[in-house]
């Protein structure tokens, strides 16, 4: 859809929303069961400012919040969702293109004069990366390789859901294009977030690592959606936790080189769309818990949240996975500072 002005508080929903529980319901996923995480060196050490990098919907009335995070709350990098395949074309979730968006590359541009490194991330529950809509290789290649050059971005994130999961075909020319990129590149970060639950990724979220090894690709990052399991009520820390130690050995089962250095932890904070809640206090375990394992990144849905609903419920506006509170009772960027310290 086309993007409304900035003002508007009926923007495009949370991208991130529901995978796991819309999948299960579908039948396009099988959950995979995981034994018990193999022995990790449990070292306790800061996180570096490049591994708690955020989200922020580009697309969302609240993007101002990403400017207080880091001027204010010390973030240092954000990943910034989402672009969408359009054919073998590139948009900013809805009709702008990359490089060429009036009202986003700014955004990112500020952000970079204040300090701050972006990933970018491709896809979301409401879109596809280009490799699911283009068949062109040299294209793809070409299009992911301009989202590199418009923004200085360090890292690039496909953010694979839904059906998308078991597109082997796409899935390859994918990692096809991030082998390119990768050898082009040095120093790109590239990540690939998936829905999961707390026994571990799916059966296609492991075929997709299983792609990336037969490109000769090693992962920067496997990045997991700790939220919307549509378990029942459960406590959403500890189930983070689980999936992360679950996750981590379907990794080392596909590639023993992994590490929880590879491992992303992103849950969405306050009230989920299945009803449950990821507190402060979640976020808190969570954080000490990865400090202590070494976990590569640590990220959240999304800075756009991070406040409470008392203004979005004046404008008639539900707290229940908002795209633009928590949901829940907290100061303006709190779990950004519960993360991020």
């Amino acid at each position: 859809m086309r993007r409304r002005p900035p003002t508007s508080t009926t923007r495009r929903a949370s991208a991130l929303r529901a995978a796991v529980g819309l999948a299960a319901a579908l039948g396009l996923a099988t959950a995979t069961a995981a034994t018990a995480a193999p022995a990790q060196a449990a070292t306790s050490r800061p996180l570096a400012a490049s591994s708690f990098a955020p989200y922020t919907d580009m697309s969302n009335s609240q993007e101002g919040l990403l400017d207080t995070a880091i001027t204010q709350h010390g973030v240092r990098t954000f990943t910034a969702g989402f672009v969408i395949g359009s054919g073998c074309n590139q948009i900013w979730g809805d009709t702008l293109p990359v490089g060429n968006d009036s009202y986003t590359d700014p955004l990112i541009s500020r952000a970079k004069s204040e300090g701050a490194s972006v990933i970018v991330s491709s896809g979301g529950a409401a879109g596809l990366p280009l490799a699911w809509t283009c068949t062109d290789q040299s294209k793809i290649t070409a299009g992911y390789q301009k989202i590199v050059d418009s923004y200085g971005a360090t890292g690039l994130d496909f953010d694979i859901e839904g059906a998308a999961v078991a597109d082997s075909a796409s899935i390859a020319r994918n990692m096809a294009a991030v082998k390119s990129l990768k050898s082009a590149n040095p120093g790109l970060t590239v990540s690939v977030t998936l829905p999961v639950l707390p026994s571990g990724l799916t059966a296609d979220g492991v075929a997709i690592l299983s792609a990336a090894k037969s490109a000769g690709v090693r992962l920067d990052v496997v990045n997991i959606m700790t939220m919307d399991y549509y378990q029942g009520s459960q406590d959403m820390g500890q189930a983070a936790i689980s999936a992360a130690q679950a996750t981590l050995a379907q990794m080392q089962s596909v590639d023993s080189g992994y590490t929880y250095a590879n491992l992303g932890i992103t849950p969405m904070i306050g009230v989920n769309d299945d009803g449950s809640t990821f507190t402060l206090q979640n976020a808190a375990t969570v954080k000490s818990w990865a400090q202590g394992k070494g976990v590569g990144r640590l990220s959240f849905w999304s800075v756009n949240r991070d406040q409470s609903c008392g203004a979005a419920l004046a404008a008639g506006v539900s707290p229940n996975a908002s795209s633009t509170c928590s949901g829940v009772s907290q100061g303006k960027l709190a779990f950004t500072d519960a993360f991020g310290g």
